[in-house]
């Protein structure tokens, strides 16, 4: 089977399982890489640390996959329905995380197109998957795989379903018919830097996430710095891309399991301030916020 073939087939057996957006791109050093490490050298990972631990496997999908030819990359929209949008503003957690784990969903739609790669495209093939885990710069290739372009708020922007997209990744040796990128829209808007409470992105497409809510909240794990303003923010923060126009029209996402929890919807001042460490990991069980720890839950409620 020829490359456009069998990628048409990809496309079509990502599409059949509810990923919006589908592409291919070579399994080359991406040019964003360069700027990667240029971020890392100025600290602005924080405690990330793992950036920096596996930081030439980003720069190299070979040394993920000896032999790699081609990152087949999908998108799977979880903007909120109309009903749930009020939720982006008074609501203490990311929308990211209102349902089932994405780690989960995406994880097990991708091993059905992995499957069916190997079992009936090319048997033999040789596959990595990536949700949002591996250490691969997943926002720059889904770019370089026509998916859309990096927003100002350096997350990735499609035209027709905005930002609130799930990424992942299928490394693969074997040859697949390439996409091309797509044009950079944002153009003059600063809808994005100027919604950002905290000022974290120090210029358009570069993040301090030092300064940023969502790493403070989700990924800093030791006492926050004395001038931490979480803006009510348990979680995560969506504010960069609520403000962004090309969500404002985008269509909610059409997985069942992204929809808010009822935990979610009735979630209160009292509530988050009251919980127990077992009633913590049942409310966050099988979401995307088992990452938090509880002392960091305690510490961010006592910061709000």
């Amino acid at each position: 089977m020829n490359a456009v073939e069998k990628t048409r087939k990809l496309k079509e057996k990502a599409h059949s399982l509810g990923f919006e957006l589908a592409g291919a791109t070579p399994a080359v050093s991406s040019p964003q890489y360069p700027d990667f490490l240029n971020w890392l050298s100025k600290g602005y990972a924080g405690e990330m640390g793992y950036l920096e631990r596996r930081k030439e496997e980003r720069g190299d999908p070979q040394k993920i996959l000896l032999g790699a030819q081609s990152i087949f990359c999908v998108g799977l929209s979880y903007n909120p329905s109309p009903e749930h949008y009020p939720l982006l503003e008074n609501n203490p957690i990311s929308c990211y995380a209102w349902g089932k784990d994405y780690h989960e969903v995406l994880g097990e739609k991708l091993r059905v197109i992995a499957d069916y790669l190997q079992s009936e495209l090319e048997p033999g093939v040789q596959v990595k998957s990536y949700v949002d885990t591996g250490p691969i710069l997943e926002k720059d290739y889904a770019a370089a795989a026509g998916l859309g372009w990096i927003g100002k708020n350096t997350l990735l922007l499609n035209k027709k379903f905005g930002s609130f997209l799930f990424l992942g990744e299928i490394i693969t040796d074997t040859e697949l018919a390439y996409d091309e990128p797509t044009d950079n829209l944002c153009k003059t808007c600063t809808a994005c830097m100027d919604a950002c409470p905290v000022n974290a992105l120090e210029e358009p497409g570069v993040l301090n996430a030092t300064k940023c809510i969502s790493y403070l909240t989700l990924e800093h794990r030791s006492d926050l710095p004395e001038n931490a303003d979480l803006h009510g923010y348990l979680a995560g923060c969506d504010l960069c891309q609520t403000a962004c126009p090309y969500n404002v029209h985008a269509p909610q996402g059409r997985q069942p399991a992204f929809q808010p929890r009822s935990e979610i919807l009735n979630l209160s001042a009292d509530s988050t301030a009251s919980m127990s460490p077992t009633e913590f990991k049942q409310f966050t069980q099988n979401s995307a916020l088992e990452r938090i720890k509880y002392p960091m839950w305690q510490r961010n409620v006592q910061s709000c």
